[in-house]
């Protein structure tokens, strides 16, 4: 710091490059990705708001590596789930879902944890059971990782894997009885009649 600084109290970031990774493909291993997810759920008291500032506290506690790891994970999953079944959930619970609406979701169901995201897995309509939706405020949680690494770092997020985006599963119309027929516990729950 420079006498002019020292003066008038002007202070530069001081970024820690412990770790930096240019690029890794990498993914966060599986029970530690879960347990910050899950420490970030708990601290949170159920605010998804306060879950997001939860989860960039974690990654800071981290390397860059692993906050590039954890991302990687975290685009893998949603990847996995980039399928019609869950955008009719999306869609029945939220009463309509654009695509960056079904990207969201999916960052929102991960951040719900490893029992209600393997459970959804199982079956999706084990999302009726869900007691809080967010009020379809999902978006967030997708872009805590890169905001962690800028902070840690000064530097963008390097690229990682590339997220699966070839939707699966079978196509449904919103038109008609469609979706109240596939979906009958979620429309029963959240379902717009």
């Amino acid at each position: 710091m420079g006498i002019f600084d020292k003066l008038f109290g002007k202070k530069y970031p001081s970024f820690q490059t412990e770790g930096l990774s240019q690029n890794s493909e990498q993914l966060m291993d599986s029970q530690m990705f879960w347990e910050m997810i899950s420490i970030s759920k708990a601290n949170s008291s159920g605010d998804y708001e306060q879950q997001q500032l939860e989860l960039k506290k974690e990654l800071l506690k981290r390397n860059a590596t692993d906050i590039l790891e954890f991302d990687n994970k975290f685009r893998t999953l949603r990847g996995e789930i980039y399928d019609w079944n869950f955008w009719a959930a999306a869609y029945i619970i939220n009463g309509g879902c654009s695509d960056d609406c079904f990207s969201d979701f999916r960052g929102w169901l991960i951040g719900q944890g490893k029992a209600v995201f393997e459970s959804a897995i199982q079956n999706v309509e084990n999302l009726a059971e869900l007691k809080d939706t967010n009020d379809g405020d999902w978006e967030g949680l997708s872009y805590v990782p890169s905001e962690a690494y800028e902070q840690k770092i000064g530097k963008d997020l390097p690229a990682g894997i590339r997220e699966n985006f070839e939707i699966t599963g079978e196509e449904w119309s919103e038109d008609g009885d469609d979706l109240k027929n596939k979906f009958p516990k979620l429309w029963e729950k959240f379902g717009l009649e």
